[in-house]
């Protein structure tokens, strides 16, 4: 990665939680850089502080010390865990909606909506509810609308772990695809040793908290990854004696 233009520079990021009774260290100085185009995978425990870390990124949170530096505007697409949707919009809307915060007009919003519902294989969905969809359908439309407000930086945080095994591979292949068709640097995190390395360029593996990276993985796999392959398990079993399964 060291040849590709740097999007992103973590720098010496802490990050302590305090309260009346207790003060709880998440983050103990973090850095590290996110290049242009790159799939980056956060890999961790859960609990470990790596939601917080995107929280940061997205500028949803404050750091307690060190700071994160885009390398041009911040223009940031966030997927939830949970879906988020609005609930009384349809998915056209709900595609739409940060369109509509940023004053574009209603019909390139409703044409740009429907590329990028088009995109994610929800085309002829578009009048649907989310209390119509399924939960793999509902976070496509998350995805769909980090896209389509043409952000060039997408943060993914666990998307696919409320989801059942068969359509988290589905959706493990679909944001493949999509990556591969709208150019942009994606974070992605996850608590799963399989999908960081089906999916990630990179990996940083993330210690638990106080939370720091422990080591970084570059994948010398071919795509599409057979994760039943020898080198594809070597690298799971390296990984896995390296992360801190502790509670």
């Amino acid at each position: 990665m060291a040849e590709n233009k740097i999007k992103i520079e973590v720098k010496k990021l802490s990050k302590t939680f305090t309260n009346s009774k207790e003060s709880v260290e998440v983050l103990d100085n973090v850095s590290f850089n996110v290049y242009e185009n790159e799939f980056l995978v956060i890999l961790g425990p859960g609990q470990c502080g790596k939601t917080v870390l995107l929280n940061i990124m997205a500028d949803m949170e404050e750091a307690t010390s060190g700071e994160v530096c885009f390398k041009d505007d911040r223009n940031v697409g966030f997927v939830f865990q949970r879906y988020a949707l609005f609930d009384w919009k349809n998915v056209l809307n709900n595609v739409a909606a940060p369109l509509k915060f940023k004053g574009v007009d209603k019909q390139t919003r409703k044409e740009t909506a429907m590329k990028y519902i088009d995109l994610v294989g929800l085309n002829g969905f578009e009048k649907a509810y989310p209390a119509q969809l399924s939960g793999g359908m509902k976070q496509r439309v998350g995805i769909a609308r980090a896209y389509a407000s043409g952000n060039n930086v997408i943060l993914m945080d666990e998307p696919f772990g409320a989801l059942d095994a068969q359509t988290r591979y589905q959706m493990q292949d679909e944001i493949l695809k999509i990556r591969n068709k709208e150019k942009a640097t994606v974070v992605f995190v996850t608590n799963n040793i399989e999908e960081a390395i089906y999916l990630g360029d990179r990996i940083l593996l993330f210690s638990n908290k106080p939370s720091k990276i422990v080591k970084e993985y570059i994948p010398d796999l071919k795509r599409p990854r057979n994760q039943m392959s020898k080198e594809f398990m070597e690298l799971r079993n390296e990984i896995t004696a390296n992360m801190d399964l502790a509670l």
